[in-house]
């Protein structure tokens, strides 16, 4: 029988562990945290007594492979479904704007959301729906060259749509700015989203912390298909040998019962033990994300989730128990404190949802200083393809080219673009 070892217990190398388990090949995963899901994992609040995520995720319809990930390992129960997209915003006055799919036939039902969307006026719906005509028709045009904001410009979304509605959307899907993000990998993803039937428009929101949604049913798998999971081993060298890995070296172990290896973890992991000519010489920029969680005496908040108009908050999530603020493309507050980080809160939550400081009882925030690679073109055109030159090393992770931003189902793609390699060779 085939073995390979998966590098990385994040959401790319479960999901290379659970298709190579699928296949029948022998699979051991390691990983140097004493937790699964790498960048996607929860943790509980010992005062709270809450279950809280270091950074809220949530899913749309057009991530079909992890929807197809999720199945597998029987975890599809654990999510909220929408049956068309609905998302509530809220303006600086504490007024809601729905953007809101009608329950007509698709693509018609979004269109008319667009042109009932209240917080733009009749000739911005108009620019905005003929946008989406026009993207629906575009095939072979090369945008490599264009921020996203330049092509908004030249496809004539004026300032305030560029601000109160493209914003909010290339910041939630690349967590990147539009003066930064590549207009080629969003327009990508727009197409994706919403231009590939009802479903793709849709979002999808974890009803549990992450660690219980992906990382525990897929450790359930792996397990029940009789092969392991190593935690808290850290990798120190990859021996290789007449162009193939010979022996994997941790702090723990000298492995060498393998045929394949998988690397599933960052790139600024993979440099400490890997240091092949694709990857020499190369970095990327990353953008932070910032999570803070509020407890409040009373959450009054109805809907389960807000995206916020001009504001450095970008999304809230509501929990019942408590609320998740969630500001993406967040490098500008990494140095500030969190004293400072949470009075710029308190002051948003009062503008925009009516909440006094004295409403609140607890907060916690968590940095995630290198959540994902900033998607402009630099770094796009260092992605790693997932064969290495060595001939038993694949790569995983979304910073590799996926043709995606780094979200779990670029995550996902890679990891089971790796199986897919490999079982070719089998």
């Amino acid at each position: 029988m085939k073995k390979c070892i998966v590098i990385g217990g994040g959401i790319a190398g479960l999901t290379s562990a659970v298709y190579l388990s699928k296949s029948g090949i022998k699979t051991e995963v390691i990983e140097s945290k004493n937790k699964l899901g790498g960048r996607a994992y929860s943790i509980k609040d010992r005062e709270n007594k809450t279950v809280i995520d270091n950074g809220q995720h949530i899913l749309m319809g057009c991530y079909k492979e992890t929807l197809k990930f999720i199945s597998l390992i029987n975890a599809s129960d654990n999510f909220f479904y929408q049956r068309q997209l609905f998302i509530p915003f809220i303006n600086s006055n504490s007024e809601i704007h729905y953007l809101e799919a009608t329950k007509l036939f698709y693509p018609l039902n979004l269109f008319i959301g667009l042109l009932n969307h209240s917080f733009l006026n009749f000739s911005e719906k108009i620019s905005l729906t003929t946008f989406f005509i026009k993207l629906a028709f575009s095939k072979n045009v090369d945008l490599n060259k264009l921020t996203v904001e330049e092509w908004l410009i030249c496809e004539k979304q004026n300032e305030n749509i560029r601000k109160t509605f493209w914003e909010i959307i290339c910041v939630g899907t690349l967590n990147s700015g539009t003066k930064n993000a590549s207009a080629q990998i969003f327009k990508d993803i727009l197409k994706k989203m919403f231009l590939d039937g009802n479903f793709s428009s849709t979002l999808i929101i974890p009803q549990k912390g992450l660690s219980e949604t992906y990382c525990q049913p897929a450790n359930n798998y792996i397990n029940k298909m009789g092969n392991k999971i190593s935690l808290n081993e850290n990798i120190i060298e990859l021996k290789i040998e007449n162009n193939s890995v010979t022996k994997i070296i941790t702090d723990k172990r000298i492995i060498e019962d393998f045929d394949f290896v998988i690397s599933a973890v960052p790139l600024t992991a993979l440099t400490k033990f890997y240091s092949g000519d694709e990857i020499k010489n190369i970095s990327l920029e990353y953008s932070c994300i910032i999570s803070i969680h509020i407890w409040l005496k009373i959450n009054k908040l109805k809907n389960k989730f807000y995206g916020l108009i001009n504001s450095p908050i970008h999304w809230v999530f509501n929990h019942d128990d408590h609320i998740t603020l969630v500001i993406s493309d967040a490098n500008y507050l990494i140095k500030k404190s969190n004293d400072e980080i949470i009075d710029m809160c308190f002051a948003e939550l009062k503008k925009y949802i009516k909440t006094k400081r004295e409403d609140i009882i607890d907060y916690k925030i968590i940095k995630e200083k290198s959540a994902t690679f900033i998607p402009n073109v630099e770094n796009l055109n260092k992605r790693q393809t997932t064969k290495t030159k060595i001939n038993n090393l694949f790569l995983a992770g979304d910073w590799t080219d996926t043709g995606l931003p780094a979200t779990l189902e670029g995550a996902v793609i890679s990891g089971k673009k790796a199986t897919d390699l490999i079982l070719k060779t089998c």
